[in-house]
């Protein structure tokens, strides 16, 4: 059978699965899909804000739609498949239903987002059946990188930038001196900040590598290979771009590349290191054959009704349960105690950092008694109505003004806590230590902390709760274990 008359007889089987003869199947997806909609809702809506506030994840506008393009390419071998209902996409479908719901009590938006992009493809899934979906496998996973993470690579990417970089710098003589993120060169210093760490570009080199991959490449072993390179290939290309920009400012004395010049040098280098990544691809290029098998005596395409209830039932009852923890009454008033009330709180000009806490009800600041205001503490209440009280969006300090050096764990009153060492632009160096204290209980994890606001939430006894964030100078970090146990009994 030539390939004119394959086209043919998968068109005449598409021609054949008209809504006439599958009426059971058009509308039970239709109803399916139409209940994922209106389910996950809050998630989209959150998951939109951050693709279109978030240039990170940019790419999340085109995921979905370009999963389905990829299923509409597959259309002829796809429907060449006996497409039956499959009850075994519940093992994806009831876990995703409860981590949605978790995600709403909790107010943890990867869980939603996590939970909305894992039951879309677990819906045409059960909705097609398991022979038709490994035919689509890719397009399914594929929808998986609409999920907004990645985020908390930036800490590990910006200090292998800086590693790296400093690597090469000194490789080729230039003389510097590095503290934390930062790098000083005798023409001026520079900070390897969140924007150099060049995680917008792993993340898109990671999707585009998937999607050559998949498109171009026939071999299992050939689009592992190219993906692992289209991880590994944008890590390195991002350190060159890190010292091939500090080398440029000294040789040109802060002439070039210096302020917007390194974002636009950036944004060149990084279509070079695209086009040069593409390039490998096309090397390890191999032609991929379509393998059709047309059926003429037609394909079936059964729906398993219960199967369909047993999907709709679960649904429905998880958005009654979100629903129900939705209209939950919090606490909307912190306790009458500021927490604050043994600290001084005279103005000390010796340490000017500050967290960035994001949304509090009530946020305090003073200084420790007794320690020379080299100790300054920052305690903010949240009654979760309207925010989060463990959210990666609260920062210990400000990423512009201040840089990691390293961490170590002390324990102080049968908790071990994690002091993040940090230095300024000038030289100022502190020590940061925070926790939270929820029904009187204090939590250094904030794992820990979460799992027990959720527990609250799910038994409808939410509460609030409180962040402590001590910063503490250098004079003063040899008396760091009484400071905290002042503070943690407050």
């Amino acid at each position: 059978m030539n390939d004119d008359e394959t086209q043919d007889e998968m068109k005449q089987s598409l021609a054949g699965f008209s809504f006439a003869n599958n009426k059971l199947f058009y509308i039970s997806s239709l109803a399916l899909f139409g209940l994922w909609l209106v389910f996950c809702w809050q998630g989209l809506t959150t998951v939109v804000e951050i693709w279109y506030g978030n240039e990170i994840f940019n790419h999340g506008f085109f995921i979905v739609p370009g999963a389905f393009y990829l299923i509409y390419l597959k259309r002829f071998e796809l429907l060449s498949k006996p497409i039956q209902t499959s009850p075994l996409a519940l093992i994806v479908i009831i876990p995703a239903l409860l981590l949605y719901v978790i995600g709403v009590a909790g107010d943890i938006q990867l869980f939603l987002h996590a939970a909305t992009f894992t039951l879309l493809p677990a819906l045409i899934w059960l909705v097609i059946g398991t022979q038709a979906a490994k035919t689509i496998l890719f397009p399914l996973i594929f929808m998986l990188f609409s999920i907004p993470v990645g985020e908390q690579l930036i800490p590990y990417l910006q200090e292998i930038a800086a590693d790296g970089s400093v690597a090469l710098l000194r490789l080729t003589g230039v003389p510097l001196f590095r503290s934390g993120l930062y790098i000083e060169i005798p023409q001026g210093s520079f900070l390897v900040a969140e924007a150099c760490s060049g995680v917008s570009f792993f993340i898109a080199s990671f999707v585009i590598g998937s999607l050559y991959a998949y498109l171009n490449l026939a071999s299992v072993k050939r689009r592992a290979a190219f993906v692992i390179i289209s991880l590994i290939f944008p890590i390195l290309a991002n350190i060159v771009r890190v010292y091939g920009i500090i080398l440029i400012a000294y040789w040109t004395d802060m002439e070039h590349a210096a302020g917007a010049d390194h974002l636009i040098y950036g944004w060149f280098f990084f279509a070079f290191v695209i086009v040069c990544l593409l390039g490998i691809g096309e090397l390890m290029r191999q032609q991929v054959e379509a393998q059709i098998v047309a059926q003429k005596d037609g394909v079936p395409r059964n729906v398993n009704i219960a199967t369909v209830a047993v999907s709709v039932i679960a649904i429905v009852v998880s958005f009654v349960w979100q629903r129900a923890i939705l209209d939950q009454d919090t606490l909307l008033s912190p306790p009458s105690s500021t927490s604050l009330s043994s600290m001084n709180n005279e103005s000390c000009p010796r340490i000017s950092w500050e967290p960035i806490i994001v949304k509090p009800d009530t946020l305090d600041e003073a200084y420790v008694q007794g320690f020379d205001c080299n100790v300054k503490a920052y305690t903010a209440w949240f009654s979760e109505k309207d925010n989060e009280l463990v959210s990666d969006l609260h920062r210990l300090f400000d990423p512009e003004r201040f840089s990691l050096e390293g961490t170590e764990q002390i324990e102080v009153k049968n908790l071990t806590f994690t002091v993040y060492h940090i230095v300024s632009t000038q030289g100022e160096r502190l020590s940061l230590v925070r926790w939270y204290r929820i029904d009187g209980k204090n939590y250094v994890s904030t794992i820990k902390a979460k799992i027990h606001q959720l527990k609250n939430k799910l038994g409808n006894q939410h509460k609030g709760g409180r962040m402590w964030v001590l910063g503490i100078d250098d004079a003063d970090l040899d008396n760091i274990n009484s400071v905290l146990e002042k503070a943690v009994g407050q």
